[in-house]
């Protein structure tokens, strides 16, 4: 029997209560660590909210008292769902997928089937256990076939088709197997009083599960408002449709709306929120599907009730199949975008898209383009320029090089060579083959043009089907490379000279879709571009305009020192009493991440010669990962203490509770959000300190949100630190004696 610890009285006694309390729930969590209940406990869990399309116990643990309204339900559930997991931790299957349920969900349907549909009895049992480890095998070879978990390139889901085989073969054989069909498989709603469309749509929910109840299709919403607020709005529009759609035209059989309904929920659900970044065009898509879903689930009925099936769960399987090959036929990724990153809930899903595409905002045709030289030139013509960048010529660029007086030449600027550009490198802008050349073209002279070879000396490189960059007026015999040659971005292509139409040295870039000389532009802005002025600033993305004197980011050997993290670096975190350790590794697809080794959560980041960049950080929101990730989202490797650049972080993670939980519902509708941050750094002692600043402020003028970072050379961050709303999350980095660096966090008000 448990020991009830009774509660003092006395605010000293209450001190002692409470440090025992947590010692008793410490040793007891490391008790069940330890004897890994606790992990099979939590890997069940995930299986019953995999079927609502997440990963988080507390959805499955809602699906799972969702199953007890009926007890031979659950009992039948679990018995499937524990004997999957088993089955498939005795063939050695991918352990991270056994983990999070993807091998044992489709066996808890087959276990709910069975026990709404027979007598529990011991055959009934049996014939549960073996369609669990038929569910395992299938499922198996599936993700073979999908290339899931390997890479493959169909990456199509496996959905719930091994539910359907199994579960149809084990009702074509069940005269054979002493299975007695049981005449409780529909049972009536236990909630009375319910308004008629919500009391349908909860019977909907529950039918899902084989539970056809209005209590246990209470439980399955609470589980879906749980999991996603942009889930349950895309099911109760799937099923207001679908219940519009069935009382104008369709004369449905008794119990056959519930079908139609569960079909066209989950495939609103998948299409509107999973599969695709929530937006206007995923609801549409979403509810298209639903529509469908419910239309193939109709016309199915008849055939397959003349063969002795059941639509099930089928029309949702093929509908959303068809709907992903057929949305891979699009010439643009776009309206609505496919999820093409580390899925998570809709509301994750559109928060990562949307910072990402402030932070990055890639050039439109999928190929980043750098500055064509370096160190600092001005731009002496842009788009729509007023001498030759006009019509289908008019996203074009000029550069030269600016001395402090603001003139590209010294001296009478009378002879090429007196111009600052004249013979300086022109580098490739991105990775690509050189497709044509020419290096003959004399100079001209400053102030005379040469209008019959109009480009003068020049380089075309092909990038990607449709994207060429080309520099023009190179000096003659300056060329580096060759046609066929492949040139990685910075590699030298020639110098600048005045060849062609050029009354004076400059360096000329555009992009075009073929490799002809004088093919029409396309639109180009050039990544991580400094603009230099009164204060320096990076910029993710820029097109420059005519007077923007520009540069890349001038790495610095000692700055790079401080992000040298190496794989294997392992630091403890701690938070109160608990204690999180990080550790810096790489994943099977050769991510970088700082994983947490004691929650369920990693930091993905990226590091160049110019760059460190936290991508996202997922899971565990409690995690310190998320700390490191505002505090160091992209820091330019450069030592210039006059730099100052962007960011932008995911405004959900900083709104309290429940005004993120209704935010989630218009979210999708919103032009972006996300809190734009200004980032500088400094020097102090040997610490490297990142600042950043929201630009938004409070009713007093304070920036809603602060952070700061400081780094050690070599060792990575000493502290991090953000404040928002008043409250301040610090991490600081302590040296233990073994000589091995920690990180402490604490929590403390401001």
């Amino acid at each position: 029997m448990a020991q009830v610890i009774p509660a003092p009285t006395s605010g000293a006694a209450h001190a002692t209560w409470t440090a025992r309390r947590r010692r008793v729930a410490a040793a007891v969590s490391s008790l069940l660590a330890r004897s890994g209940v606790a992990e099979m406990g939590e890997s069940l869990l995930r299986v019953y909210a995999h079927i609502l399309f997440s990963r988080s116990p507390a959805v499955g643990l809602l699906v799972l008292l969702a199953t007890a309204t009926v007890p031979r339900a659950f009992v039948f559930g679990v018995i499937a769902a524990c004997a999957a997991n088993g089955a498939a931790l005795l063939l050695d299957l991918e352990k991270d997928a056994v983990r999070d349920g993807s091998y044992a969900y489709n066996a808890l349907l087959v276990g709910l089937g069975v026990a709404q549909s027979f007598t529990a009895d011991g055959p009934a049992v049996a014939v549960a256990l073996l369609g669990a480890a038929a569910c395992v095998v299938v499922t198996a070879a599936l993700r073979s076939l999908s290339g899931l978990g390997s890479g493959g390139a169909a990456g199509l889901p496996v959905l719930s088709l091994p539910f359907i085989v199994v579960f149809h073969l084990t009702l074509s054989t069940s005269a054979f197997s002493g299975l007695t069909l049981a005449a409780h498989a529909q049972a009536p709603p236990a909630i009375e009083g319910l308004p008629a469309p919500i009391a349908l749509f909860a019977r909907c929910l529950g039918g899902l599960f084989f539970l056809p109840r209005a209590d246990a299709g209470a439980l399955v919403l609470a589980a879906l408002l749980v999991h996603s607020r942009i889930a349950a709005l895309l099911a109760a529009l799937a099923f207001a449709a679908v219940l519009g759609l069935a009382s104008r035209w369709l004369s449905l059989p008794d119990g056959a709306l519930d079908v139609l309904g569960y079909n066209a929920v989950l495939t609103a659900v998948g299409l509107g929120g999973v599969w695709f970044v929530p937006s206007a065009s995923s609801f549409a898509l979403g509810l298209s599907g639903a529509v469908a879903a419910a239309l193939v689930t109709a016309g199915a009925m008849a055939p397959l009730a003349r063969l002795g099936a059941a639509p099930l769960i089928l029309p949702f399987n093929v509908t959303v199949v068809a709907a992903l090959l057929a949305m891979r036929r699009r010439a643009r990724d776009e309206r609505p975008k496919a999820v093409d990153f580390l899925p998570g809930t809709p509301e994750q899903n559109l928060a990562y898209f949307r910072t990402r595409r402030a932070r990055f905002q890639r050039s439109p045709h999928g190929v980043s383009f750098r500055l064509p030289f370096r160190g600092t030139w001005t731009c002496t013509q842009a788009v729509d320029g007023a001498f030759t960048h006009k019509e289908q010529w008019r996203y074009a660029f000029d550069f030269q090089v600016m001395d402090e007086g603001g003139q590209a030449f010294r001296g009478a600027g009378s002879a090429p060579q007196d111009f600052h550009c004249h013979r300086l490198p022109v580098v490739a802008a991105a990775d690509g083959t050189v497709v044509k050349v020419e290096s003959s073209v004399p100079d001209s002279d400053v102030g005379a043009m040469n209008l019959e070879q109009n480009w003068g000396n020049h380089v075309i490189v092909a990038h990607a089907p449709g994207v060429y960059s080309m520099v023009a007026h190179l000096a003659r015999g300056t060329l580096k490379v060759v046609e066929g040659q492949w040139v990685k971005r910075g590699d030298v292509l020639g110098l600048a000279g005045s060849s062609g139409r050029s009354p004076e040295p400059h360096l000329h870039f555009q992009l075009q879709s073929t490799h002809k000389l004088g093919a029409p532009t396309l639109p180009c802005s050039f990544t991580d571009v400094v603009t230099v002025g009164e204060e320096a600033r990076l910029w993710p993305s820029l097109e420059p305009r005519e007077g923007d004197a520009v540069r890349s980011i001038e790495a610095d050997e000692d700055v790079s020192a401080y992000f040298g993290f190496t794989c294997g670096d392992t630091w403890a975190y701690r938070v109160g009493a608990h204690v999180e350790r990080v550790t810096c590794d790489v994943d099977v697809y050769g991510r970088l991440l700082i994983r947490s080794e004691d929650r369920a959560a990693s930091l993905f980041y990226g590091r160049s010669d110019d760059l460190f960049t936290s991508f996202d950080a997922v899971g565990d929101d409690a995690s310190v990962v998320h700390l490191l990730r505002a505090a160091l989202p992209r820091v330019p490797l450069e030592g210039s203490a006059s730099l100052r650049w962007a960011d932008t972080l995911p405004a959900r993670r900083f709104r309290a509770v429940a005004l993120r939980a209704l935010a989630d519902f218009v979210a999708p509708f919103l032009p972006g959000d996300g809190i734009e941050m200004d980032l500088r750094m400094r020097r102090e002692g040997d610490l490297l300190v990142v600042l950043g600043e929201s630009r938004r402020r409070d009713r007093r003028g304070e920036p809603l949100v602060r952070t700061r970072a400081e780094l050690t050379r070599g060792r990575g961050p000493l502290r991090v630190e953000i404040t928002a709303q008043g409250r301040t999350r610090a991490a600081e980095r302590i040296q233990d004696a073994d000589r091995k660096f920690t990180v402490s966090f604490g929590e403390e008000t401001s």
